[in-house]
């Protein structure tokens, strides 16, 4: 909130309403995780590379490009082998492949009162087509996460003259996921505070400063400065590459194993974040080029 203090009223609302689809894609997931697995999640959020050239296309005109849309399939391919839902020692008959341990048992001590309210309807869908409620609910990250990226181009196009524009539209994305999901808990434990004494420790407390520091308001205030160039593809292409990370930061600090599927796959999204970044070559050397002429 600091942050905001005499910047633009329309940067802070434009943040703000950025910060409203990031926290419907952090309500779908957190809801989805209850019933389906973290790497069917992971798959799903993956769709985010689809789901953004669309609405590009469709909300601002903007052409698809051949190179994007083969970066996006590429992505989406070494996601569903980075998570599993394709076996390479399978395919390959390496060796049996180690069934999937199913879905995510249900959360049974807590039920949000979010999760109840649709519970009817998208239980209904779900059961019509065959899959878990998880995997409908989960359907909201990249519609959630994805149409956050257009929007934060947008306005990164719109204030790019006004100074300090990527540092408060960032601050007002952090303010609106800290209070819609304050009054979340808070509606859920009848509109009063649980006690929260076990959080003060040196580890817990290191974990919040991290995640929220570092991993929400860095990396927001990261992604709004790229798409001041970059465009909301791009990101969405180098977005499909997490699961890369988490598993190699996984191997080095947890000692996870890493498996033929986490190779595979994760080189697999690497190249299609090359691919979605040679595509934009051109494009720079044609400005560059227009910018030395007199």
């Amino acid at each position: 909130m600091p942050l905001l203090w005499g910047k633009s009223k329309e940067v802070i609302l434009g943040g703000l309403e950025c910060g409203l689809y990031i926290t419907f894609g952090y309500i779908c997931q957190s809801l989805a995780l209850q019933t389906t697995t973290s790497g069917k999640c992971a798959f799903i959020c993956s769709l985010t590379v689809v789901f953004v050239p669309l609405v590009s296309a469709l909300v601002y005109g903007k052409p698809i490009k051949p190179a994007n849309v083969a970066a996006a399939l590429v992505a989406l391919s070494g996601v569903g082998i980075l998570e599993g839902i394709v076996d390479i020692n399978q395919l390959l008959g390496i060796q049996p492949a180690v069934a999937e341990t199913g879905t995510a048992a249900v959360n049974a001590l807590s039920s949000s009162s979010v999760e109840t309210a649709a519970a009817g309807p998208i239980s209904a869908m779900a059961n019509a087509i065959g899959v878990s409620k998880g995997d409908i609910l989960a359907l909201g990250q990249p519609i959630g996460f994805g149409y956050s990226f257009t929007r934060i181009e947008y306005y990164q196009q719109k204030f790019k003259d006004v100074p300090g524009h990527t540092m408060a539209n960032a601050a007002a994305q952090c303010v609106t996921v800290g209070i819609l999901s304050l009054l979340w808990m808070l509606y859920d434990y009848h509109w009063s505070f649980p006690n929260m004494g076990y959080m003060i420790e040196p580890h817990r407390i290191a974990t919040v400063l991290w995640t929220g520091i570092v991993s929400t308001v860095f990396a927001i205030w990261l992604q709004g400065t790229a798409l001041q160039t970059a465009t909301a593809t791009d990101a969405a292409i180098t977005f499909s590459s997490e699961p890369v990370w988490a598993s190699f930061f996984g191997f080095l600090i947890l000692n996870e194993q890493m498996n033929t599927n986490l190779y595979v796959g994760g080189a697999i999204v690497m190249v299609a974040c090359l691919i979605g970044a040679l595509s934009d070559i051109p494009k720079e050397e044609e400005e560059s080029t227009e910018e030395a002429q007199p």
